[in-house]
């Protein structure tokens, strides 16, 4: 039965706002917890996974905190938690931990693996603290989680619905074995299935001091006003925008088996201090591994708001005026068994710049990339150094995703909703894995134009000191991200394996599966960027200058794309002559929409 509350007193409305800043700062510390304690790279290096508190007031569950990392995570583990309760209804007790990854079952992909662990305070259970994290590794035919070629989700890895990995306080062991043994990485991962139990643990262990101190009856109120407080910050937002409707398309580069280009439609609906988010006309579900189930198709939608409204605390409050309609059978809401494996960013990324298009013709000003275009590979083989066999990720293929915004340049790294995404180091990678890195930076002439550019394309290159295999999987390389209000789009991404051996060189725009890289073989990659904002006739000429002897733009490029002519004698702006190319440029766009 859920609880009724009566409304906070004036006077507890600053205990309200100490309850709020505390729990932001109980996820935080959770967060050290699971970085500092974990094993493997992609947690303890890249930050790959998400921390949250929610609440229960006995029938709904709501998103109370969460730290500043990767949203699509934590928004989706609320599902997670919902499943919990759904499986194990009326058989939720202390001391209890539960475990979740099917897609089909509160999960969005089978390699981020859910955490939810039940708080009692008073014997009832008021809280759940969750860890959901993307691990390296979970079984099924290819190593890294990523199979190409699935064409069903049981192609995708061992899939586990919500369970009780420890019951009463006691593990069940049975269980642990079970998931740990279909796993190619099994050391790793049970020290980082540790970390993420020690950081719900932590938080489970603050949240009941909490209680304590303030009662639990007083918390629940304060949880009330925050909201409440949420809520009534994003209607008053909502009562600025003009009514109607607003739509917003993106594009797949292709499904991974065969089709393509898999289209996203978002039309964003003004009406009454209400929004409705419909998603109606985006592609029919497809073969291949991009279909999207609803808990994460929802979760990239709330990633989209939240980066629109940074100063507004992010709880379940804040997405109560949004009405999300998701049309069946879709790729954004897709039927099992279709696979789902690369679903998160792909094509969730697509469902948040769909969305972002929709908004850009609401509130121009806040817009931007929110969004990633993955461009990655995994490697796997057998270190020679360890004899350990390994799978190895480098997001620093996949890094340069910050398009321009109002006011800023695109910032050299991941957009705003993945910065807790650490572009990890190159030196510890060499460490651990048999790589040799020999390139990473900037490539010129690749940052979009816009009045406020977004960031160039990364270029590196990595030689391979053992035999290895790699598994390939790319988007945006014909439909690369959009810039917003009249900004450019970013450039694409490719790979290139065996790079330099004209017998084994191949160039990757899409996919490939196990592709072998013998020892001494080079991979090239460009991870292409967000778009440009604005217009970049707009753009200020001594930026340009800025960037033409930064090397991020060509002299030639300057005049190409922002109408700056520079005199390379001088290495500054010709501003009479600048002035007149862009009056040139500006009379014949005015007489093109005539």
């Amino acid at each position: 039965m859920n609880v009724v509350l009566p409304p906070l007193a004036k006077a507890d409305l600053i205990t309200a706002e100490i309850v709020r800043n505390y729990v932001e700062t109980v996820c935080g510390e959770m967060s050290r917890v699971v970085e500092n304690t974990s094993i493997s790279p992609i947690f303890s290096e890249t930050h790959d996974y998400s921390v949250g508190v929610f609440y229960f007031d006995g029938k709904d569950v709501s998103l109370l905190a969460r730290a500043q990392s990767v949203p699509t995570h934590i928004f989706a583990a609320y599902t997670s938690v919902e499943a919990v309760l759904k499986a194990y209804a009326g058989d939720v007790n202390d001391g209890d931990i539960f475990f979740a990854s099917d897609p089909y079952y509160g999960g969005s992909h089978i390699p981020d693996w859910t955490i939810v662990y039940p708080v009692f305070v008073h014997g009832v259970p008021a809280f759940f603290t969750s860890v959901r994290g993307h691990v390296n590794d979970v079984g099924g035919c290819a190593p890294g989680g990523y199979n190409t070629i699935a064409r069903d989700v049981w192609q995708e890895g061992f899939r586990v619905p919500p369970v009780r990995l420890t019951e009463r306080g006691r593990p069940v062991k049975d269980l642990w074995n079970l998931i740990l043994s279909n796993t190619r990485t099994k050391d790793d991962i049970t020290g980082d299935l540790n970390a993420m139990i020690g950081g719900c643990t932590i938080g489970a262990r603050r949240m009941q001091e909490l209680a304590a101190k303030y009662g639990l009856a007083l918390v629940r109120r304060c949880v009330a006003y925050v909201f409440d407080y949420s809520e009534s910050r994003l209607r008053a937002e909502i009562a600025t925008w003009p009514a109607g409707t607003y739509v917003g398309e993106a594009f797949l580069d292709h499904d991974y088996a065969g089709g393509g280009p898999v289209k996203v439609r978002a039309a964003v609906t003004v009406e009454g201090g209400d929004v409705r988010i419909d998603m109606a006309g985006s592609a029919p579900q497809v073969a291949g591994f991009v279909n999207s189930v609803a808990p994460n198709t929802i979760s990239n939608i709330y990633s989209t708001l939240v980066s629109l409204w940074p100063d507004v605390p992010v709880n379940s409050g804040y997405f109560r005026p949004f009405k999300i309609a998701l049309p069946p059978h879709s790729v954004v809401n897709c039927d099992p068994p279709a696979p789902v494996g690369h679903s998160t960013v792909c094509i969730g990324s697509d469902i948040m710049e769909a969305v972002m298009k929709a908004f850009e013709q609401i509130v121009p000003e806040r817009v931007g990339a929110a969004d990633i275009d993955l461009c990655n590979v995994r490697v796997y083989g057998t270190n020679t150094r360890t004899g350990r066999f390994f799978v190895g990720s480098d997001i620093n293929a996949t890094a340069m995703s910050a398009g321009g915004a109002k006011g800023v340049d695109g910032w050299g790294g991941n957009a705003a909703p993945f910065c807790a995404l650490r572009l990890p180091s190159l030196e510890m990678f060499e460490q651990q894995y048999p790589y040799r890195y020999w390139q990473v930076e900037y490539a010129p002439d690749t940052a979009a134009p816009g009045e406020f550019r977004g960031a160039p394309a990364l270029h590196y290159r990595r030689e391979m000191l053992d035999d290895v295999a790699a598994i390939v999987y790319s988007q945006g390389y014909a439909h690369p991200m959009q810039g917003y209000v009249g900004g450019k789009p970013g450039a694409g991404n490719f790979f290139v394996l065996n790079e330099g051996d004209p017998q084994r060189e191949v160039k990757v725009t899409d996919y490939c599966y196990g592709v072998a890289v013998p020892k001494g073989g080079r991979i090239f990659v460009q991870s292409g960027a967000g778009g440009g904002w604005g217009d970049p006739l707009r753009r200020n000429p001594d930026r340009v200058a800025a960037d033409v002897r930064s090397e991020l733009v060509s002299v030639a490029a300057a005049r190409r794309d922002y109408g700056v002519v520079i005199d390379v004698r001088l290495g500054a702006v010709d501003r009479a002559t600048t002035e007149a190319e862009r009056a040139r440029r500006r009379a014949g766009a005015a007489k093109a929409a005539e």
